[in-house]
C-alpha cells in the first residue's frame, strides 16, 4: 500500500477472527497527529479488538498497522510506545498512587527524575498531594486519573482509552471527560478512545468512527455523524430518530406517504435517485416543530398530542399525524418554556412541521455497508 504521510496512525485492511467469529472485517482507518479519535459502536461490534490490534495486544490475521509511518504490524506492545488506560484501571493495589504512576519508569531514570516526573503527572491530573494514597483509598474518578497519569508517564506516541469512564457514575463521567479532553489537547498526544456511549464520543472526539458487526460504517466529525448519518443504523444508534417507512419518490426532493407530499431539501441520507422507488423518511425529535394553525409552507400536517413526558428542560411529545394509519407516532422534543408558553396539553390538536432541510431519506432496506 502507499502510506498516507499526513497520518500518524493508519490501519490498512485489518481482519481478525476468533474461532468462527469475524471480529474485524477488513477495517481501515487513520488518525492525524494530535487528533482525538473515538471508535463508537454497540457491544461486540469489534471496536475493542481494533484498539487491541493498535496496541499490539492482539495480532491481526491480515492487514497492516503503521505508527508514525513505520510498519509495526509484527511488534509486540512493548515496542509500540503506546499508553493504555483500561476500563478496570488495572492499578496495583499494594502500591501507592505515586508508585503506580512511576512503575514503568524503573530502570529508565534515577530516583530523583522519577519523583519529579511523578509529581508533575500528579499535578497534571489534579491529584497533587495524594501520591501516598493507595487505590483502595481513592474514589473511582481518582483511580482513573492515576491510571491516566501512569499511561502518560512514558511519553507514549499514542494514548489508547478502552471504555475509560464506563465504571464511573454519571456526574463523575461528565467532569472527567472534559478533564481528559483538556489534558489531551494540552499534551497534543494522538488519542484513540473506544466507547459505546454516544455522548462521550460527541463531546470528546475530533472525529468519530461508527462500527457495527466488525466493519466501519461511517467516519466523520461529531456534527457530520449526528446531523447526516449515513445509514439507519447510525441514525438510530446516535441519538433518537423518527422513521417513516413505505414512502415513495415522486420526483427529486418530493416524496409521497399516505397521499401526502413530503418535501426534502439538501443532500440528506442515501436516497435512491429513481422515481417510484420506496424510501424511508427520517427526522430527529428535536427537529420536529409545533406551529400555529395559520402557518403556511411545506411539510405542515394536522396532528394531535397523544402523550407528554416531562424530562426537566424539555418534554418528549408523542404526536399522531392525521395523514393515514401507516405513519407511526412522531416523537418531538420541545423545550419546557415553549410547552408553557403555548399551553400545550395532552389530546390537544396541533399543527406539526417537519422542516424540509431536516428530513433524511434512506433507501428502503438500506444495508449497513461501509460508507465514508
Amino acid at each position: 500500500m502507499s502510506i498516507n504521510k499526513t497520518c500518524y496512525l493508519e490501519l490498512d485492511h485489518i481482519s481478525k477472527r476468533f474461532g468462527t467469529v469475524d471480529a474485524l472485517k477488513s477495517v481501515s482507518f487513520s488518525a492525524e497527529q494530535g487528533e482525538f479519535l473515538s471508535i463508537l459502536g454497540p457491544s461486540g461490534c469489534g471496536k475493542t479488538t481494533a484498539l487491541r490490534v493498535v496496541a499490539g495486544l492482539e495480532i491481526q490475521d491480515s492487514g497492516s498497522v503503521f505508527i508514525n509511518q513505520k510498519n509495526v504490524s509484527e511488534f509486540n506492545v512493548s515496542k509500540r510506545n503506546v499508553g493504555i488506560v483500561f476500563q478496570s484501571y488495572a492499578l496495583f493495589p499494594n502500591l501507592s498512587a505515586a508508585k503506580n504512576i512511576g512503575y514503568g519508569l524503573k530502570g529508565q531514570a534515577g530516583r530523583r527524575e522519577i519523583d519529579r516526573t511523578v509529581n508533575e503527572l500528579l499535578d497534571l491530573v489534579g491529584l497533587s498531594g495524594m501520591g501516598h494514597k493507595y487505590p483502595a483509598q481513592l474514589s473511582g474518578g481518582q483511580q482513573q486519573r492515576v491510571a491516566l497519569a501512569r499511561a502518560m508517564a512514558l511519553s507514549p506516541d499514542l494514548l489508547l482509552l478502552d471504555e475509560p469512564l464506563s465504571a464511573l457514575d454519571a456526574r463523575v463521567r461528565v467532569r472527567l471527560r472534559s478533564e481528559i479532553r483538556r489534558l489531551q489537547q494540552r499534551l497534543g498526544v494522538t488519542t484513540i478512545m473506544v466507547t459505546h456511549d454516544q455522548e462521550e464520543a460527541l463531546t470528546m472526539a475530533d472525529r468519530i468512527l461508527v462500527m457495527n458487526e466488525g466493519k466501519v460504517i461511517q467516519k466523520g466529525s461529531p456534527s457530520q455523524i449526528y446531523e447526516t448519518p449515513a445509514t439507519p443504523f447510525v441514525a438510530s444508534f446516535i441519538g433518537s430518530m423518527n422513521f417513516m417507512k413505505e414512502a415513495k419518490k415522486i420526483r427529486q426532493g418530493v416524496y409521497d406517504l399516505c397521499g401526502r407530499s413530503f418535501h426534502v431539501t439538501g443532500k440528506n441520507g442515501t436516497a435512491s435517485t429513481v422515481e417510484g422507488d420506496q424510501v424511508t423518511l427520517a427526522i430527529r425529535p428535536e427537529d420536529v416543530m409545533i406551529e400555529s394553525p395559520e402557518k403556511r409552507g411545506d411539510n405542515l400536517f394536522p396532528g394531535r398530542i397523544q402523550s407528554m413526558e416531562y424530562r426537566g428542560s424539555l418534554f418528549r411529545l408523542n404526536l399522531c399525524l392525521s395523514t393515514g394509519d401507516r405513519i407511526p407516532s412522531i416523537k418531538a422534543d420541545l423545550q419546557t418554556e415553549k410547552i408553557r408558553r403555548f399551553s400545550l396539553e395532552q389530546d390537544m390538536p396541533v399543527t406539526v412541521s417537519l422542516p424540509p432541510d431536516r428530513l433524511l431519506v434512506y433507501d428502503t432496506g438500506c444495508r449497513e455497508q461501509t460508507l465514508v
